[in-house]
């Protein structure tokens, strides 16, 4: 796939002249409008790719997925020649840190090209304490409150019973991706020869009323080569912190891209 073509989970087509491109998966209930900003906050050379689940924002109309294995295969599917083309990293908050790995994994599963890094945000790994509740645990009222309390949902959707009832079944649906998770491909934790070859860090909000820094940490059983960083703010830290949040991630996008300007080391 050559620059200025697209695939229909990215808003538009890719640059040409990009060092890194860096796609991002958002969180349960979101879109891709949640990096709108984040062009301008990361090193020049480096392009911001949101990836837009269907059935919400620009693709309303499309069906939404339900569950991990069918997300993370049509993902797969589309992203695929993207991800072949030159170096990459990937950056997913909450749901869309299950979807990055999965996606990751499937990809070098298939033989593909490794990521320079893959950042995960406020998801704690697989195999732990749920990070997101169940997708029928709460009634619609239920629902939207606890949205409301950890970050998720301006509260003045409380009060506008049109807006919930287009956004709660979307955000169920996305719970049940998460709910899903044994089928996204993951490796097992507990066999270190399937920990993934690749750089991986995560970032836990140090005021995070879902996930608790431990969880966040439990990623380091999926690969060899593993960071945590806690920041300042709740779920939703890019958005509440994104200083202290840019700070650490710039500086991991730099060393990528001082890598990726190195000249090739002469053969011993």
């Amino acid at each position: 796939m050559t620059a200025g073509a697209s695939v229909s989970c990215l808003g538009r087509a890719p640059r040409g002249d990009a060092r890194l491109r860096l796609f991002c998966f958002h969180h349960a209930g979101g879109g891709a409008s949640f990096y709108s900003s984040w062009a301008g906050r990361v090193p020049a050379g480096v392009e911001v790719l949101p990836v837009q689940l269907p059935g919400r924002e620009a693709r309303f109309r499309e069906p939404r997925f339900d569950d991990a294995g069918q997300a993370v295969a049509a993902l797969g599917r589309e992203l695929a020649p993207l991800l072949e083309e030159g170096p990459w990293a990937a950056y997913g908050h909450s749901m869309g840190a299950l979807l990055a790995f999965a996606v990751t994994a499937a990809r070098l599963r298939a033989g593909g090209r490794r990521p320079e890094a893959l950042f995960l945000g406020a998801y704690a790994a697989p195999h732990r304490t749920p990070t997101l509740p169940a997708p029928d645990r709460y009634e619609d009222t239920e629902l939207a409150r606890a949205l409301v309390d950890f970050g998720g949902l301006d509260p003045r959707f409380l009060d506008r019973d049109d807006w919930l009832r287009a956004l709660l079944p979307i955000v169920r649906d996305d719970l049940r991706i998460c709910a899903s998770h044994d089928r996204a491909g993951l490796p097992d934790p507990d066999d270190e020869r399937a920990r993934l070859p690749v750089r991986v860090e995560a970032f836990a909000g140090a005021g995070d009323p879902l996930v608790a820094p431990d969880g966040v940490r439990a990623w380091d059983r999926y690969t060899y080569d593993f960071r945590m960083t806690s920041v300042p703010g709740g779920h939703f830290f890019p958005r509440e912190a994104p200083v202290p949040f840019f700070d650490r991630l710039n500086r991991s996008l730099d060393r990528i891209l001082t890598a990726l300007d190195a000249p090739p080391a002469a053969p011993s």
